[in-house]
């Protein structure tokens, strides 16, 4: 007989305490492991916000999908809402077409080229796939609404916001009238006390008036609430657009500058279910599947406190008039570093009084993410990556095969593309300046292919914090850009004499390129390009910090890991190098350039350049110099990060904000290059140390209970 110094068993049943060990040691061990998986993301309730989204059998939650060939939106409960044509009811497609006719307006409907802005679509009403009743938070029914608010922001679907419709035969505005139209909206909106169990048809309602004394009559009911609108199209009153939609938006622009992990990958459990099968059903596996996956962190990352973007972002979905958010760039970083927030600004030019804003708020959202995507993407891709090259004879050396993946790389090649459309307007020969241009080239052949390169960017650097004050772009020659970097000169004219090549040349740089460099620098054609040249000079600056300290981000440099910022498009680098030699091998424009001379016949043929940001100068200002030429920048700054701030001499206003300290990684010395690759393999040992250790803690602990069991059976 064994004999075990161990504890006095208490009288019970012993099976019961055993079984209950068990239970709690299984328990420990699985949320061990979830911990795990799910990172530093903190723990939320169903309805927190930063909860990752939640993958359905549906789909991912805010997308497109199509199902029985028809077109369905998934919400962000992870619920389809099935697309019909212009809307079941006479108020609802009237609504419709007057709300996007205002938005139009107003510069907030959606724009097919960008994939951004607001839309109202309607709503086909079917229960094929979901049943009546109460779903997702709120107990809304949802499937009866009879519109869906979309807004999309750089292709991405942000918000879908339920809305019905409804409206009155009444001509008078009676108490009456009024009371049965209070009752009806009330009740669409489950505000209706009377009713008990009322199922809600939507978060929001549009009342169509009859009149505009009836509309005014009815706004005076509901003025103050978000999410009632009434309208009355032929005289073109409205109270104004919903609210709905801007807490999306204020969560999207808290999660700027935080590494977001990848989003889930679709599975075969996103395949669609069977008509006529319940939601749920038979898919208990599935669920804990979705539940795994949630806690395994897929999604964005827990959002930050909302700061001065967020908010005006927000503000700006009701009124975008006198901000240019076609222009918004990132200006000021700045990282303490572990326990501390890592703070970021934005600046867009303010309009001239009474002008309207150019782009609407959720374009603002889209330019300030492709900062922050570009940030992090300079961050995770060695510099020598950082080119793009169109060349008809090159197909295979476009662009890095990871860069290629980014629309940080796609707005490079972009540009590429639009240096090579510019040059074309400026030279071609119908206008005056390009018939001059003709008329003094010399020889035979010309060549005038030319790279976008970096102008020193000047900044003020104080300690942890960068101010980014001016970073222009220049535009060189071939002859110019090789002969600094030691290559040979151009070949494309090897016949010619040096000397006319030499006059050609500059010729094209005196008439020319000074107007390319200008389109370059100011053109909202190269806005995108401009955006994400700032975040990489902000990128360059935080690998030179990331050497002398420890920083918040400084473990992803050269990770090489782009997986969380590929494009979600249907974009390939081979698209725009397709488009470029349709315009190499079509021209620009139709006029041929073929002279004769005797017996012979001249054509002209013309090769534009690349962009290269491989190398990044920075041309440091002194304290002295920044606070005498930009006496307020510190403080608009400063100020900016809680709330939107004006710098009315500039004609800027500023939006800042704040990644959460909590986010930032534990004290340390600063990594070099060289550590990275070690830490990042430490790293993934140190992850799976608590729920090996855990298991392994298990292990001991059963056959510890076991041996107890097997004692007590000894003894009795």
């Amino acid at each position: 007989m064994h004999r075990w110094n161990v504890f006095r068993p208490r009288a019970g049943p012993p099976g019961r305490r055993f079984r209950a060990a068990l239970v709690l040691m299984v328990l420990a061990a699985v949320a061990a492991l979830l911990g795990a998986g799910s990172g530093t993301a903190p723990a939320a309730g169903a309805g927190d916000p930063a909860v990752p989204p939640l993958y359905t059998e549906w789909g991912p939650p805010l997308s497109e999908t199509t199902m029985d060939g028809h077109d369905f939106i998934i919400d962000a409960n992870g619920v389809p809402h099935r697309i019909g044509a212009t809307g079941d009811n006479s108020y609802a497609i009237a609504a419709r077409l007057f709300i996007i006719e205002q938005m139009e307006k107003t510069g907030m409907a959606f724009d097919p080229r960008t994939k951004t802005g607001f839309t109202y679509v309607a709503q086909h009403d079917t229960e094929k796939y979901v049943r009546k009743g109460t779903i997702g938070p709120g107990a809304i029914s949802g499937t009866t609404a009879d519109l869906l608010k979309l807004a999309w922001s750089g292709g991405r679907l942000l918000s879908v916001s339920l809305v019905d419709v409804t409206g009155t035969s009444q001509r008078k505005t009676t108490p009456e009238v009024l009371k049965r139209v209070t009752s009806t909206v009330n009740n669409k909106l489950g505000m209706n006390p009377k009713v008990r169990n009322l199922i809600k048809q939507a978060d929001n309602v549009i009342f169509v008036a009859d009149n505009k004394d009836q509309a005014e009559a009815v706004a005076r009911l509901y003025e103050g609430d978000p999410h009632v609108r009434i309208i009355h199209p032929d005289s073109g009153y409205d109270t104004g657009e919903f609210e709905a939609g801007n807490a999306a938006l204020r969560q999207a622009a808290g999660h700027l500058f935080t590494a977001r992990p990848p989003d889930c990958p679709p599975t075969r459990a996103h395949s669609v279910r069977r008509p006529g099968t319940a939601p749920g059903t038979g898919s208990g596996v599935l669920r804990a599947a979705f539940t795994a996956r949630r806690a395994a962190g897929c999604g964005e990352p827990s959002p930050q406190k909302a700061g001065g973007l967020a908010r005006g972002l927000a503000a700006g979905a009701q009124d975008s008039g006198g901000i240019d958010f076609t222009r918004l760039e990132l200006r000021y970083l700045a990282d303490p570093g572990p326990g501390h927030s890592l703070r970021y600004a934005f600046r867009a030019p303010v309009t001239a009084s009474g002008a309207a804003g150019r782009g609407s708020s959720l374009t603002g959202l889209a330019d300030a993410r492709t900062a922050s995507d570009s940030f992090f993407t300079w961050l995770r891709l060695k510099p020598s990556t950082f080119w793009v090259n169109l060349n008809p004879d090159e197909p295979d050396r476009v662009i890095d095969a990871r860069l290629g993946r980014t629309d940080t790389g796609r707005a490079l090649l972009d540009a590429d593309l639009l240096l090579k459309k510019t040059t074309g307007k400026l030279i071609h020969p119908d206008t005056k300046r390009g018939a001059k241009y003709w008329r003094s080239l010399k020889g035979t052949c010309t060549s005038f292919r030319t790279w976008i390169v970096p102008e020193p960017a000047t900044v003020h650097t104080r300690g942890d914090e960068l101010h980014i004050l001016e970073a222009p772009l220049d535009v060189q020659m071939e002859t110019q850009y090789r002969g600094q970097r030691g290559a040979a000169g151009t070949t494309a004219c090897p016949r010619q004499s040096a000397h006319v090549q030499e006059h050609n040349e500059s010729l094209f740089r005196r008439m020319i390129l000074p107007r390319v460099i200008e389109a370059v620098n100011t053109s909202p054609d190269y806005a995108d390009l401009r955006r994400v040249y700032l975040s990489r000079v902000a990128a360059e600056w935080y690998r030179e910090l990331s050497l002398r300290k420890s920083t918040t981000y400084g473990e992803l440099i050269d990770g090489g890991d782009i997986d969380a910022y590929a494009t979600r498009g249907k974009w390939k680098p081979r698209d725009t190098f397709d488009a470029y030699v349709r315009s190499y091998s079509k021209g620009e424009f139709t006029v041929t350039h073929r002279t004769r001379k005797h017996d012979r016949v001249y054509t002209k043929t013309y090769l534009y350049g690349g962009v290269d940001f491989t190398d990044v100068r920075l041309t440091a200002v002194s304290g002295d110099r920044m606070r005498g030429a930009w006496p307020t920048l510190a403080r608009d700054v400063g100020r900016s990060l809680d709330a939107p701030t004006r710098d009315r001499a500039q004609g800027q206003i500023w939006f800042g904000g704040g990644v959460p300290a909590r986010e930032s990684r534990v004290p340390g010395p600063a990594v070099t290059a060289g550590e990275r690759d070690d830490r990042g393999r430490t790293a993934v040992v140190e992850r799976w140390l608590v729920p090996v250790g855990a298991a392994l803690t298990g292990v001991v602990v059963l056959r510890f209970l076991v041996r107890i069991r097997k004692t007590k059976k000894g003894r009795t």
